[in-house]
């Protein structure tokens, strides 16, 4: 079985393969460059006031809530949004007055994101910040904090369960808090394992990249009650919020949709239905 960085990956589609692959080697080589032990000595000496990810996501007496994203392409459309400016995108969020929380997609090669971008969005909106990458790598997660996320994505396709806990350790030890994302009923019983308080479902299956919406009306019913759910991909209409408001999710989880948009405040308001 091929291995990089104890990642399976003999059971992943070639575009997956090929993003794990390319952080594996980006992840090493930034490890050459500021050594895991440097970075947590950074770390020790900054400011850091952590805001809390789930409170912000937990479900509201009258509506679910809308977790933003950021990001600039994807490996399956390409570019999606020319004029990629994190700032001025997280501002319209912010000002839109219905997003709860935002995701920065952080993925250079593919989707064209980069981790600073964090520390962009945290100085200019007071909203809690989730990590989306493909973390494969303890060293990623602390970087994570020491570029100010809040949160980050731990994907179980990608991990063993064994990974799953020592990543999830680390997070909670560091003060980060972790959605775990899941696409098939394997993948939350695995998940299921590591106690999680929140739990994303991606109606978008990594192996092939196609979407299925009914995947989170699949895998709800078996998450336990007192987890926060989050619906992730493929939503792009106020009755698909509908729908995930209907099935009991805290969250959904919205990039595509508003980053092809050219008046982001407006597509907020059509989403949510204001």
């Amino acid at each position: 079985m091929n291995k990089m960085n104890n990642i399976e990956v003999s059971h992943l589609h070639s575009i997956l393969k090929k993003i794990i692959e390319e952080k594996v080697s980006r992840v090493n080589r930034r490890k050459e460059v500021l050594p895991i032990d440097q970075l947590t000595k950074k770390i020790n000496d900054l400011e850091y006031s952590h805001r809390n990810f789930k409170n912000a996501i937990i479900r509201k007496p009258h509506r679910i809530s809308l977790i933003a994203e950021c990001k600039k392409a994807t490996p399956t459309k390409g570019v999606i949004k020319e004029n990629y400016d994190v700032v001025s995108i997280v501002k319209d969020y912010y000002e839109s007055g219905s997003v709860d929380a935002i995701s920065i997609l952080t993925e250079e090669k593919y989707f064209f994101g980069d981790i600073y971008h964090l520390v962009l969005a945290r100085q200019v909106v007071p909203l809690p910040l989730l990590r989306k990458d493909f973390i494969i790598d303890e060293y990623q997660i602390y970087e994570s904090l020491y570029f100010c996320a809040d949160a980050i994505l731990l994907i179980s396709t990608i991990l063993s369960l064994s990974q799953l806990k020592q990543f999830y350790n680390i997070a909670k030890s560091l003060s980060l808090e972790v959605i775990f994302e899941v696409h098939t009923k394997e993948d939350l019983n695995k998940v299921l394992e590591c106690e999680p308080e929140i739990i994303g479902i991606n109606n978008r299956n990594l192996t092939n990249f196609i979407v299925d919406i009914y995947t989170v009306e699949k895998l709800i019913k078996f998450i336990p009650k007192g987890i926060v759910v989050v619906a992730e991909s493929g939503i792009s209409s106020n009755n698909d919020i509908k729908y995930f408001t209907n099935l009991g999710v805290d969250a959904v989880l919205v990039g595509t949709y508003f980053m092809s948009s050219s008046d982001i405040k407006q597509a907020v308001k059509t989403l949510v239905g204001v």
